[in-house]
């Protein structure tokens, strides 16, 4: 069965169970609460270790066949490229659209932080490098930096550094085949993702009053993934049929969804990248992770949406054509610095430019605490659907990617 239906056929369980449990007092929602965190954490189980590895050898090879700086060039130019311009159309859709203001619900929650750019620097350069290792398994970028370290070196003395590639190699592939056992039983998990998320929504108060904000964020993602990407792909992938590709990416946009985790979502993009879109480990190494820690196009429109929204709910007076420029240039940037935040990119963003503004908005983002783990999910979904779709091209550009026949797809 494809990996795509198991997802689904979850999804419609879960959706059941979370419509027709009954929720008495709270218990169980708290049991699917504690379920959906298992998942989470079952789902990143083999990650770090698997992409440690993976771009560690991926890295060697790439600079054995001298493509290591076009491969990651063109990663950072699709990955740019796709956050500004998602940025753009999230942004203006707000204007066109026009949802409904939302009421001012009073609301009380934690301050919400991130780590500077200078901690991030820091982080990079532990006291102890064996504390990478150690880590509480939010932040990717060290090891990814460490990774990519050792890979360059493996190269200075080819008869020296064999063993330590090999080992990399066989590592690789030994957490990739963990993986795949993973990935294979996501299926049953995705039962317990979507019945918290249902719930989630069912105990939230006053969610009806969202129901424009959330069209207006679905309507942007069918534009995006069944009108603009499919004429890019036609265009920039040999004008061939683009929904093969977007077909393609069912099953992780499914899981970026359900789960809203952009390191949850790398186990399904890993597979599906080598067995659905002929991706080589060696650019998929490089390109998922980057993308999860950076690219976050879906997050940021989705950030942008929800940003007008709260403004246009606070005040009265119309957004002006310097405050439209100020919202998408600091959603782009933004989106940027929250990579060690993975199951909460978009409330974060969307907190960041509230405080960012001032002006009595630092606290707009808590009235859309009821409805928040769709908007974070809707934005993991367009993320994963790019990081999926760019590497797929990073990979054809680069004459690596490996035609995979429609009925093979995993």
């Amino acid at each position: 069965m494809k990996l795509w239906i198991k997802l689904l056929l979850g999804s419609i369980i879960g959706l059941l169970l979370g419509l027709l449990l009954p929720i008495r007092d709270g218990s169980t929602p708290e049991i699917f609460s504690y379920l959906k965190e298992l998942m989470i954490r079952f789902g990143r189980y083999g990650i770090f270790p698997l992409l440690f590895f993976s771009l560690g050898y991926g890295t060697y090879e790439l600079r054995q066949e001298k493509k290591l700086f076009r491969v990651y060039a063109r990663t950072l130019i699709y990955l740019v490229i796709s956050t500004a311009s998602l940025v753009i159309l999230g942004t203006l859709s707000v204007f066109l659209l026009n949802p409904g203001r939302i009421p001012i619900i009073i609301e009380s929650s934690s301050a919400i932080t991130v780590p500077g750019f200078g901690d991030v620097i820091l982080s990079l350069f532990p006291t102890n490098l064996f504390q990478l290792f150690s880590s509480d398994g939010k932040t990717l970028m060290p090891l990814m930096f460490f990774a990519f370290f050792l890979g360059l070196n493996f190269s200075f003395d080819r008869l020296a550094t064999r063993p330590a590639t090999q080992f990399f190699d066989s590592m690789s592939r030994i957490f990739y085949h963990i993986n795949t056992f993973i990935t294979e039983l996501i299926g049953i998990g995705s039962i317990a993702l979507v019945a918290w998320l249902t719930f989630a929504i069912r105990t939230a108060p006053e969610a009806g009053l969202f129901s424009q904000l959330l069209l207006v964020l679905g309507i942007n993602s069918a534009i995006v993934i069944f009108g603009i990407y499919p004429v890019l792909l036609y265009f920039l992938a040999g004008k061939k049929n683009p929904y093969r590709w977007i077909y393609g990416s069912i099953a992780p946009a499914i899981q970026g969804f359900i789960s809203g985790d952009s390191f949850f979502s790398l186990n399904s993009l890993l597979k599906h990248g080598k067995e659905t879109f002929g991706i080589p480990r060696k650019v998929g190494s490089t390109t998922f992770p980057l993308f999860a820690l950076f690219g976050k196009a879906g997050t940021a429109m989705a950030s942008s949406i929800s940003f007008i929204v709260i403004l246009s709910s606070y005040s009265s007076l119309g957004i002006t054509i310097p405050e439209i420029l100020w919202i998408m240039a600091l959603s782009f940037l933004l989106s940027f610095t929250i990579s060690g935040i993975p199951g909460m990119g978009a409330i974060v963003t969307i907190s960041l430019l509230c405080s960012s503004y001032g002006r009595g908005v630092q606290e707009g983002y808590l009235i859309l605490s009821s409805v928040a783990p769709l908007i974070i999910s809707f934005g993991v979904m367009l993320d994963v659907i790019t990081a999926a779709l760019a590497s797929m091209l990073v990979a054809r550009h680069e004459g690596m990617q490996k035609e995979i026949r429609l009925r093979d797809y995993i």
